[in-house]
C-alpha cells in the first residue's frame, strides 16, 4: 500500500454503513466511532458519508452529528430491511469513490462503480454458536457470508481474523487486508494526574483489573479460580469493570463466595471513558485471559496507559499484547496464577510496561492506524478502476 495519503491530490467521497456507530454502544460501535473521528480529525479534506437506518442520539454520537464533519443519511419511512437493500439506492445517487461497511455487512445493489470494503471483526458466531438463536445465526451466516464474497476487498482487524476468514469462508487470502484499529485518543494523551481525579473509587490503587463483558470466553472465572491459588503476598484488591451474561456472573460471585474472596473482589458496570482511564492508571496489571476475540481494544488501552497485561496465548491476543504482555493459557488457572506471581517481579514489570507501550505506539496509535486506513482507500480506488 502507498506510505504517504500527502501523495494522494485526489479529494475522497467514503460512503459508509453507520449503523452501529449509532446505534451500537460497545466493540462494533467503539471501532466505527473511533474510525471515523480519526479520519475526518486527521483528513478533514475528504467527505465522509454516514447512512444509518436510524440515530440515537447521545455523548457518544453527538459529535458526528455536526454536519460541517459528516453528512448523515436516513431512510425518510423506517424500513427493517433498508440496510440490506434499500441503502444501496441512496449511495448510489451520491456514487462514492468508496463504500466501508463498518462491520460484515454491506447493502445489496451497490453500483459497480463504488469500490468496496468490508470489515470483519470476527467470527464468533461460527466459533461459538451456541452463544447465538437460530435465526441469528442463521441472518449472521447469510449476510456475513454474502458480504465478504461480494466486496471488492476485506479488512481484518487482525491476522487471527484473517486467518479464521481464510479457513472458515475460504477466502483467497490475497483479498484480505490486516489493518488494526486503535483506541479512543483520550486513551493516548490523557495525563496520570489528571484523570485519577476523574476515577470512580476513592483509596483504592494497585489493584489487579478486568476489563469486559462478563460472559463465559472472557475467562473471568479462570480469574476466580487463580486468584484462589495466590499465596497471601500477592493478592490484591480485584476490581471488575463490565456487565453481561446474569447466570455467568452469578457463577462467578457464587465461587467468590465460596473461596473467600469476597473482600478482595469490586464490581462496576459500564463507566465514562474518563473513568476508565483512572482506572487502568491506578492498577496494577490488566488481566485478559480471553479465549477469543476479533482484536481485544483493553489490551491496547491497557498498555497506552503504561500498564502491562496479562493475557492469554491465543486468538489474536498476542497480536495485541505483543511484548507488553504475559501469554498464558487461558483454560488453566494455573498457568494464570503463575503469570500473577511472575508479574511481581520489578524487572519483569518494567520491561513489560516499557516494551508494551513503544509497541502500541508504534502499531495502533491514532495517526499511525488511520494513515494506514486512508492509504487504503486510495490504493482501492486505483485497484479496480
Amino acid at each position: 500500500m502507498s506510505e504517504d495519503p500527502d501523495n494522494h491530490k485526489q479529494k475522497l467521497i467514503i460512503a459508509f454503513d453507520a449503523k452501529r456507530l449509532f446505534n451500537n454502544f460497545t466493540g462494533l460501535g467503539n471501532y466505527s466511532r473511533t474510525l471515523l473521528r480519526n479520519l475526518q480529525n486527521c483528513f478533514p479534506e475528504n467527505e465522509y458519508h454516514l447512512f444509518t437506518p436510524k440515530i440515537i442520539k447521545n455523548e457518544e454520537t453527538i459529535y458526528f452529528l455536526n454536519t460541517e464533519k459528516f453528512i448523515i443519511h436516513t431512510p425518510k419511512i423506517r424500513n427493517p430491511l433498508w440496510r440490506i437493500f434499500g441503502m444501496a439506492k441512496a449511495v448510489n445517487v451520491l456514487l462514492p469513490h468508496v463504500f466501508h461497511g463498518l462491520s460484515h455487512e454491506i447493502p445489496f445493489g451497490l453500483d459497480k462503480r463504488i469500490k468496496t470494503t468490508v470489515t470483519f471483526h470476527d467470527l464468533i458466531y461460527e466459533k461459538f454458536p451456541a452463544q447465538f438463536n437460530f435465526l441469528d445465526r442463521t441472518m449472521y451466516k447469510w449476510k456475513y457470508r454474502s458480504a465478504a464474497y461480494r466486496a471488492n476487498t476485506i479488512i481484518a482487524i487482525s491476522k487471527s481474523t484473517k486467518s479464521d476468514l481464510i479457513l472458515m469462508y475460504h477466502i483467497n487470502p490475497n483479498k484480505i487486508y490486516v489493518l488494526y484499529q486503535s483506541c479512543h485518543q483520550a486513551f493516548q494523551e490523557a495525563e496520570m494526574e489528571d484523570s485519577i481525579v476523574a476515577g470512580p473509587l476513592t483509596g483504592l490503587e494497585n489493584y489487579y483489573l478486568y476489563v469486559g463483558s462478563i460472559i463465559e470466553r472472557k475467562g473471568l472465572l479462570s480469574i476466580v479460580f487463580a486468584y484462589a491459588r495466590l499465596q497471601e503476598q500477592y493478592r490484591k484488591p480485584f476490581v471488575v469493570i463490565g456487565k453481561g451474561d446474569k447466570k455467568y456472573l452469578k457463577k462467578v460471585k457464587e465461587m467468590i463466595y465460596y473461596h473467600n474472596l469476597d473482600e478482595y473482589f469490586y464490581f462496576f458496570d459500564r463507566i465514562s471513558n474518563e473513568g476508565l482511564i483512572a482506572m487502568y492508571d491506578l492498577a496494577f496489571v490488566l488481566l485478559y485471559p480471553s479465549t477469543y476475540e476479533g482484536f481485544g481494544i483493553p489490551v491496547i488501552e491497557s498498555l497506552f496507559r503504561h500498564k502491562p497485561v496479562i493475557t492469554s496465548d491465543i486468538s489474536s491476543m498476542p497480536e495485541a499484547a505483543g511484548p507488553g504482555g504475559l501469554l498464558v493459557n487461558p483454560y488453566e488457572p494455573d498457568d494464570i496464577s503463575l503469570a500473577m506471581m511472575q508479574i511481581h517481579d520489578p524487572k519483569v514489570y518494567d520491561k513489560l510496561v516499557k516494551e508494551g507501550y513503544e509497541y502500541v505506539q508504534s502499531n495502533f496509535s491514532t495517526y499511525q492506524t488511520t494513515k494506514k486506513m486512508i492509504n487504503f482507500y486510495y490504493d482501492l480506488v486505483d485497484w479496480f478502476e
